[in-house]
């Protein structure tokens, strides 16, 4: 006969479950909206749905970050929207459009995309360790 340890056998199931929570928002999770995409990428993964996507109209690179660190340098055709005023924003966003989500290491851009998200976009790909990484990576930056 086997003989269960209740204390091992709690430790294991909390661990098992604090395991499936940290593996799920380390993902970038779902999307409320059926067909949706919403995930966090790697930027050079990042970098080539900009290049894909470049002509249309509907793909925007936002960069969430304050103006002054927005000048310091950026990806090439993004825009600046400082995520302190992003909820404020929200309306003047196709939620039909995609966009390419970055900040300075992925902690303001994780918030604005689980905003967005949560506003029913339908597509939103955020920078893994943002600008940091997009520029470790080797990644082209602009200062214009």
């Amino acid at each position: 006969m086997i003989e269960v340890n209740p204390p091992l056998l709690l430790l294991l199931a909390v661990g098992s479950t604090v395991a499936a929570v940290f593996i799920a928002g380390c993902t970038g999770g779902g999307s409320k909206e059926p067909g949706a995409i919403i995930r966090t990428v790697p930027p050079a993964e990042a970098s080539a749905l900009i290049e894909e996507m470049g002509q249309d109209p509907k793909v925007t690179a936002i960069d969430v970050r304050r103006p002054d660190e927005f000048a310091g340098g950026h990806i090439p055709g993004a825009i600046n929207i400082d995520s302190r005023y992003f909820a404020e924003r929200l309306g003047d966003l196709d939620r039909n459009g995609a966009y390419v989500i970055c900040c300075q290491r992925g902690g303001r851009s994780a918030a604005v995309r689980e905003l967005m998200r949560d506003a029913g976009f339908r597509e939103v790909y955020e920078v893994e360790g943002g600008m940091s990484a997009w520029t470790a990576a080797g990644l082209p930056v602009t200062r214009e």
